[in-house]
């Protein structure tokens, strides 16, 4: 009777920290890059989800959604989603977005492109608890003439309440080819006045208000100090 009772408790314990399990990571990420880049190949490459976003005259901004829950191992001692885990949700989220809007070029391209991270920001607003559950929505914030800002929301309550924001900068790559930002969306079909002009709104605020700098001063200065 004891074993059993402990038998199923430690399958359902396994069952609520599935996010923990060995390569679990991975088949979260690679399932929304099979169902984007890889099923169309055999289902057909103009797809539901490139229409949608040309025929919408703000496409390029769409947002994507996961759901998902605080399981019991990305907990810390604290007893909230620990903070590193955040990054992990941020990689499939991302990974999601970035092959829903730039479908077409990643499906048209001779050579896969891929989208290397460079500088992660996040800035934590309110805990949340174990086996509380939250979405991340990641979209598109704006562009330079190299890199492309995404912003991920993290929101509790039914959606109602921000408890993390984060910023990812991002480049495409063609190869050791940098692809410009315009040239991609361009391709994909979502480029016209309007969203460039709410991009450029948008990245003088990252710039000039948000305290989303440029690193480079901090990677000049030497730490010759005592080691402790």
């Amino acid at each position: 009777m004891i074993a059993g009772v402990i038998k199923w408790v430690s399958i359902m314990a396994l069952i609520s920290t599935y996010k923990s399990l060995p390569g679990a990571y991975f088949v979260r990420f690679y399932l929304r890059a099979l169902k984007n880049l890889v099923l169309p190949q055999i289902t057909g490459k103009n797809t539901r989800n490139i229409r949608t976003l040309q025929n919408d005259r703000y496409g390029c901004f769409a947002y994507t959604t996961l759901s998902t829950y605080a399981s019991p191992f990305e907990c810390d001692f604290y007893m909230h989603k620990s903070n590193s885990t955040y990054f992990e949700e941020m990689d499939i989220s991302r990974g999601d977005l970035m092959t829903t809007i730039f479908q077409k070029l990643f499906l048209t391209s001779k050579r896969w492109p891929y989208v290397p991270v460079a500088n992660v920001f996040t800035n934590f607003l309110k805990e949340i608890k174990p086996f509380q559950r939250y979405e991340v929505r990641s979209c598109i914030l704006c562009w330079d003439e190299k890199w492309i800002y995404v912003l991920s929301r993290f929101l509790i309550n039914n959606g109602s309440q921000l408890a993390s924001l984060g910023i990812t900068k991002y480049v495409l790559k063609d190869g050791r080819k940098t692809i410009a930002p315009k040239d991609a969306l361009e391709i994909c079909g979502l480029l016209n006045d309007e969203v460039e002009a709410i991009s450029a709104k948008n990245l003088k605020v990252l710039q000039e208000q948000s305290g989303f700098h440029n690193t480079t001063p901090l990677e000049t200065i030497k730490h010759e100090y005592t080691a402790i």
